[in-house]
């Protein structure tokens, strides 16, 4: 079965109706659900995702209670979760000057470098522009 690991973007996306990318992300996250396919989030995914989640300007807004809620049920309860190391940390920052890059590439740099060490098929995002900057042409950068 193939391995996906889901950025922040992708999983945004995925959760919420109103957001304009949900009817190509949601059949992906549905598909982890319906175990067609192993899905993976890094432990930086995890917070990154609530901080987005809760800092959205969605009327209502979603409370914290709400998007911990929403992380446990929907995520967390079916994505194996990719605990990052030092060494993840370290090789992350190393890619990211390899690169050339700086400020928060470094954030896009822990998901691929957390999807590579779990042996992912995919990364699913909707930032691909950014994802190449660090991984020109790698095929396991994907936009659902």
């Amino acid at each position: 079965m193939r391995k996906a690991c889901f950025d922040t973007s992708a999983l945004v996306a995925a959760l919420l109706q109103q957001h304009p990318h949900h009817a190509r992300a949601f059949p992906r996250l549905l598909a982890v659900h319906q175990g067609k396919l192993h899905g993976f989030l890094t432990t930086h995914g995890m917070a990154e995702l609530f901080a987005t989640l809760t800092a959205l300007p969605l009327k209502p807004r979603l409370s914290a209670a709400d998007a911990q809620r929403m992380l446990q049920q929907s995520v967390l309860a079916h994505f194996k979760i990719i605990a990052l190391t030092a060494k993840h940390y370290a090789d992350s920052l190393a890619l990211t000057v390899h690169q050339g890059a700086s400020s928060g590439a470094i954030y896009d740099a822990l998901h691929l470098v957390g999807a590579r060490s779990a042996g992912c098929d995919e990364l699913l995002t909707f930032n691909l522009r950014h994802f190449y900057a660090l991984a020109p042409g790698d095929l396991m950068v994907v936009q659902p």
